[in-house]
């Protein structure tokens, strides 16, 4: 059985890996929308390309308020983005829908508010990461095994979908070792140790 120094060296390696994972999570996200962003601004440009940042930039700021403030809203709507950001995958297997990165910037923009859930549940925000880099692996594997002569995985690791997938997989990853290495909490108790109030964990 583990003493309570254990329980609290482990406790505090696990909170450090939730905001490990919450800080490059977020940083990747933030520059890979950036950089789709200068993109966007020089082709189409204009209010075109402003409308392009917006929907990066919007859906990303709202979903991040709600997954922090209201993380049962925050996390349903989550899983609704996985799942269409999922359809839309293998619907592009079939259609080419749109001439626009919108795979990866939408992979990036759930990633985000993901890990800010991991940060209160790291089981949760390693899970949801999974989910969500689904989408892109999809289309990778489907563009290596799909065409006779497609292109090696590597190529299409470092394509413009591909790209976002072995940096999640990470964060994910990140995420999962730290819940498992957090020590079990009584029923009934909340292991949120990084997000908890103070007023909270006085009573």
């Amino acid at each position: 059985m583990e003493g309570p120094k254990e329980v609290v060296a482990m406790r505090n390696l696990a909170r450090v890996l939730r905001i490990v994972g919450l800080v490059l999570t977020s940083l990747f996200a933030a520059f890979g929308i950036l950089f789709a962003a200068g993109y966007a601004f020089e082709d189409p440009g204009g209010w075109k390309g402003f409308a392009l940042f917006a929907c990066m930039v919007v859906p990303l700021a709202v979903l991040t308020w709600l997954a922090r403030r209201h993380p049962a809203a925050g996390l349903r709507w989550v899983l609704v983005g996985a799942v269409l950001l999922l359809g839309w995958a293998v619907l592009e297997l079939f259609v080419d829908l749109v001439d626009a990165p919108v795979l990866p910037m939408a992979t990036l923009v759930l990633s985000v508010p993901a890990a800010v859930l991991g940060l209160r549940n790291a089981r949760r925000g390693g899970e949801l990461l999974l989910l969500i880099v689904a989408a892109p692996v999809v289309s990778v594997l489907a563009r290596v095994l799909g065409e006779r002569e497609g292109p090696p995985l590597g190529a299409a690791l470092g394509g413009s979908t591909g790209v976002v997938v072995l940096p999640l997989l990470l964060f994910a990853g990140i995420f999962l070792v730290a819940a498992a290495v957090e020590p079990r909490h009584p029923a009934g108790s909340s292991d949120d140790s990084v997000t908890r109030s103070p007023s909270g964990a006085a009573r």
